[in-house]
């Protein structure tokens, strides 16, 4: 069996924090305590006034010592931007960006490949719309890009839906964690499921106030 890799994703809304204000601080100190792998982040600033002007995910990874990619799913002028970002204690060898159908909100998949010491693998990160007709459409193409993918994948996101499986990826933990509200969590919205190369050695949330999800970290180790 080979070494554990502590994969984390968090919906970090813009840096808020359910007190109001954004400190982006705040859910940076967070993450360093607990030392993830790799990160997938959803509702990621870019140079937008809200979160005074910074690039999220470059903060973030400069504060963790940390490789990164960021995905707009919206841009204002190609400047103020909005979307997703893939941290990463190891190289980030790919990265691509896959629209997906959408309602009122765009939506899209990130997909990045870590390199992790000999092996590799592939983390895929997204935010699935409000409606389930909506998520239903993205599902299936989220599908066809895991059917193109060969070796060991990871999904991480906001899946904005507790009644969720993929077949391709039947490795998640169980029982489900709740992660919204971040004050009082009631419902698991935030999930990673795993291919069949990977075994779930421990899952868990973390305590903070820093944004309205909580963020779920989940233990897992490449299968020999």
């Amino acid at each position: 069996m080979g070494c554990p890799v502590r994969l984390l994703t968090c919906n970090i809304h813009h840096g808020q924090g359910i007190d109001g204000k954004v400190k982006l601080q705040r859910l940076a100190s967070v993450l360093q305590q607990y030392n993830p792998d790799a990160v997938a982040l959803q509702e990621v600033d870019r140079h937008l006034p809200r979160s005074h002007l910074r690039h999220q995910a470059r903060v973030l990874a400069r504060y963790l010592s940390m490789h990164f990619a960021f995905a707009p799913t919206i841009n204002w002028l190609g400047i103020c931007q909005y979307g997703m970002a893939v941290l990463s204690r190891y190289p980030i060898s790919r990265h691509q960006y896959h629209p997906l159908p959408a309602g009122t909100e765009p939506r899209g998949l990130q997909v990045t490949r870590i390199s992790l010491r000999e092996e590799g693998f592939f983390l895929l990160n997204t935010h699935l719309g409000l409606d389930y007709r909506e998520r239903e459409i993205q599902i299936k193409e989220i599908r066809k890009i895991l059917r193109l993918l060969n070796g060991p994948v990871v999904l991480a996101g906001d899946m904005n839906t507790e009644k969720l499986a993929f077949p391709e990826l039947p490795v998640t933990p169980v029982p489900t964690l709740p992660t919204f509200p971040s004050y009082r969590p009631r419902f698991a919205l935030d999930r990673i499921f795993a291919s069949c190369h990977w075994q779930v050695v421990h899952a868990m949330t973390l305590p903070t106030t820093a944004s309205d999800h909580l963020p779920l970290l989940v233990e897992l180790v490449l299968e020999s």
